[in-house]
C-alpha cells in the first residue's frame, strides 16, 4: 500500500508508454520491409537501365552496346535521355519485384527488346534484336561492383564466374560470343542472345520470360478498360525505383535523369520532392504495399530533423530548409491505408506527418490565414538552392513555381510569407487535418483527433471567407490590401476537397469555372492557369501546363459532392490525355501543352 502515490503517475503515463512501444514496434516493421524490398536482382542502378543488380551483395551485370563499325560506345542508358543523339528508350513492363521487366532500346540503328525475369536468387536476361544487316553491332556485357562492395568476377569462356561477400554463382551468356577483354564480353547482336544464372538454352529462357510476361499481361487485363493504364503506372514508378546505398533504401525519384545530376555520376544519386514522392507512394500502392509504405517513410523520417518535410531532398542531407511544399501528406497516406490496412503503418507515421501539420500552422499562419512562405536559413556549401526569405523561394513551396498567380505579391521578410491568403494551401491543409484527425481516431489518440479537428474547423471558416458571391468562385486575397486575385488556376477547385464549399456554390464553381471553355475547359485539361489570364501560355510550367497532381486534387474534391458529370469528364480527359502521349512515344510527361496534349516544348 506504500506505493499507492504512483498509482495516479503510472496511469497518466501508461498512454505515453504505450504509444512508444507500439512506434517502436511499427519502425521494427518498417525495418523487416525494407530488408524484404532491398534484396534479390532489379533495375536498381540509377545510371543505367540496362543494368541488372543484385542487392545486398552489390553486384551489376552491366550492358551496354558497341558500333562495331565506329567503335562508339552506349555505356549507359536512360529513360528520357533528351540529349541530341542520344539512346531512346520505350519501357513496355516492370513488376514491382522485377519479376518481369521489358523495354525497347534504340541507338543509332541498333533496335532491340530486353526482357527479364527475377525470383528466388536466379536472374533470366532475353535480348532480342531487329535485323541491322549493315552493323550488328556488339552488346557488351560485364561484371560491376557498385555502392562500396566488394568481391570478384571473371569470365571463363561464355560463363562470368562472380563471388560476393554474399554468395558465388556464374553467369551463362547464350549467343555469339566475341572478344573479352578487361572482363567485357561482346556478343553479336546479329540474333537473339540471353544471360542467365542457370546453366540453360536459349529456348528454356524464352519459356520463363514468356510465363513471366503472360503474368504481368494477366495481371493487368485483370484492371478490364484500365489494364493499360495499369501497365502505364507501373512503368512509370517502378522504371524510376533505385537503390541509395548511403540509407541502404529504395527510393523513387522522378526521373532516372534527375537521380544522375544529384550525385548519380557515382551510384546512388537521387533527389525527392515532397509533394511528387508522396504522389508516388499512392501509385506504388496500387500494386506494391511494400514499395508504397517505404515511399511514405522515407518522406516522413526527414521531418525528424527539420519539422517538415522539404521542397528537394538529395543525398547527404540536401534539402530546401527554408520551405517545404504542398502539405499532401495526410490525405495520400490515408489513401494508402485505404488500400492496405495496416495500423502498424500508421502508427510509424503519424507522428511526424502530425508535427509537419501543425509546422504550418506556427510557421505560415498570417492574420488567421495560411500564406506560402520561405524562411531565412545558413545555407550549406553543397546546398543547390541559395534562394531563401523572397517571393520566388516562397512560390517554390507553393510546387507551382512560376504561376502568374503570385506574380506581383509582395514578400514580407520579417514573416517569411507572401501577403496572400491562399485557397489552394487553406483547403489542402484542412484536408490534412481531417485525414490525421481520422487516423488519431484508428490509433486511439482523442486530444490529437480533437486538436485537429478543431484546427481544421478553425481554417475552415477562414477559407469560406474567401468565397466571392459575384465572381462564383473562391480566390486567393491580399492580406495586405484586402484586393481579390482574380488570376485563377484549379487550386481555385480546392476548397471541395476541404468541404468548404455548399453544394449550391459547388454547382456554381463547376458550371461557372471548370466548364468555362475561356478558363479550363476545353480538348485537353485542366491548365495550370485559366486560359484568359494575361499569363497564359498553355505550356510554360505553370503558365498554363497541364499537370496530374492538379487535376488529381480536384477530382479528389469532386468526390465530396453530388457532380457526377465532372467527376467523369475530369476521370475521362485526364485518361485521355495520359494514353495520347503513352500510345505515341511511351511517355509519362511531367506537364502536357493545354492546347496540342503533346509535350509541352513543342506546339
Amino acid at each position: 500500500m506504500k506505493y499507492q502515490f504512483l498509482l495516479p503517475i503510472l496511469l497518466f503515463t501508461l498512454p505515453a508508454i504505450s504509444q512508444e512501444a507500439s512506434r517502436a514496434e511499427a519502425i521494427r516493421d518498417h525495418e523487416t520491409l525494407s530488408r524484404k524490398i532491398t534484396r534479390g536482382w532489379n533495375t536498381w542502378d540509377n545510371r543505367n537501365v540496362l543494368s541488372h543488380v543484385l542487392l545486398p551483395d552489390g553486384f551489376s551485370l552491366h550492358l551496354g552496346v558497341e558500333d562495331a563499325l565506329s567503335g562508339g560506345e552506349l555505356h549507359l542508358a536512360f529513360t528520357g535521355n533528351k540529349v541530341k543523339g542520344s539512346e531512346r528508350v520505350r519501357t513496355l513492363a516492370h513488376t514491382p519485384d522485377g519479376a518481369y521487366t521489358a523495354l525497347k532500346l534504340h541507338w543509332k540503328e541498333f533496335i532491340f527488346t530486353v526482357q527479364s525475369t527475377a525470383a528466388e536468387g536466379e536472374l533470366d536476361v532475353l535480348i532480342t534484336p531487329e535485323p541491322a544487316a549493315l552493323n550488328p553491332g556488339w552488346l557488351t556485357a560485364g561484371p560491376e561492383f557498385l555502392y562500396g562492395k566488394t568481391g570478384s568476377a571473371g569470365w571463363q569462356g561464355p560463363s562470368l564466374n562472380v563471388r560476393t561477400s554474399e554468395r558465388a554463382f556464374r553467369i551463362h551468356a547464350i549467343g555469339k560470343l566475341g572478344s573479352i577483354e578487361n572482363e567485357k564480353a561482346r556478343l553479336s547482336l546479329d540474333g537473339p542472345l540471353a544471360f542467365s544464372t542457370r546453366e540453360t538454352t536459349l529456348e528454356a529462357v524464352r519459356k520463363r520470360i514468356s510465363a513471366a510476361e503472360a503474368a504481368y499481361w494477366q495481371r493487368r487485363q485483370s484492371f478490364g478498360a484500365m489494364g493499360e493504364a495499369y501497365n502505364v503506372i507501373q512503368n512509370a514508378v517502378n522504371w524510376t525505383a533505385v537503390y541509395d546505398p548511403a540509407l541502404d533504401r529504395v527510393v523513387t525519384p522522378v526521373a532516372r535523369t534527375w537521380s544522375y545530376g544529384w550525385g548519380g555520376q557515382k551510384e546512388g544519386g537521387f533527389v525527392l520532392f515532397c509533394w511528387d514522392n508522396f504522389f508516388a507512394a499512392y501509385m506504388h500502392a496500387i500494386e506494391s504495399k511494400e514499395l508504397a509504405y517505404n515511399e511514405v517513410y522515407q518522406l516522413t523520417r526527414i521531418i525528424d530533423e527539420l519539422g517538415f518535410v522539404p521542397n528537394y531532398a538529395g543525398p547527404g542531407g540536401e534539402y530546401s530548409r527554408d520551405r517545404s511544399q504542398p502539405p499532401v501528406g495526410g490525405i495520400m497516406v490515408k489513401e494508402v491505408y485505404r488500400m492496405h490496412p495496416e495500423e502498424w503503418f500508421l502508427e510509424a507515421n503519424f507522428d511526424q506527418l502530425l508535427r509537419w501539420n501543425r509546422w504550418w500552422a506556427e510557421n505560415r499562419d498570417i492574420d488567421g490565414y495560411l500564406a506560402w512562405g520561405s524562411n531565412p536559413y545558413e545555407p550549406t556549401e553543397n546546398n543547390r538552392q541559395k534562394t531563401q526569405n523572397t517571393a520566388e523561394a516562397a512560390s517554390f513551396e507553393s510546387g507551382l513555381d512560376n504561376t502568374p498567380m503570385y506574380d506581383g505579391v509582395p514578400f514580407d521578410t520579417a514573416r517569411h510569407v507572401l501577403l496572400q491568403a491562399d485557397v489552394g494551401l487553406m483547403s489542402l491543409y484542412v484536408a490534412d487535418c481531417e485525414a490525421l484527425a481520422e487516423m488519431a481516431g484508428l490509433l486511439g489518440r482523442k486530444t490529437e483527433a480533437a486538436e485537429l479537428k478543431k484546427r481544421a474547423e478553425h481554417y475552415r471558416q477562414k477559407l469560406q471567407t474567401l468565397w466571392n458571391e459575384e465572381f462564383g468562385l473562391f480566390l486567393n486575397k491580399r492580406t495586405d490590401t484586402g484586393e481579390w486575385n482574380y488570376s485563377i488556376s484549379p487550386t481555385n477547385f480546392y476548397p471541395l476537397l476541404a468541404k468548404a464549399a455548399t453544394q449550391e456554390q459547388a454547382e456554381r464553381m463547376i458550371e461557372e469555372h471548370f466548364y468555362n471553355p475561356e478558363e479550363f475547359w476545353g480538348d485537353f485539361i485542366l491548365p495550370s492557369i485559366a486560359r484568359n489570364d494575361p499569363g497564359y501560355t498553355g505550356r510554360d510550367y505553370w503558365r498554363g501546363g497541364i499537370w496530374a497532381p492538379m487535376n488529381f486534387l480536384v477530382y479528389l474534391g469532386l468526390r465530396h459532392y453530388d457532380l457526377p458529370r465532372a467527376r467523369a469528364d475530369l476521370a475521362d480527359r485526364s485518361l485521355h490525355l495520359l494514353m495520347k502521349n503513352w500510345e505515341a512515344r511511351s511517355q509519362v510527361l511531367e506537364n502536357y501543352h493545354a492546347e496540342t496534349g503533346g509535350h509541352p516544348g513543342y506546339r
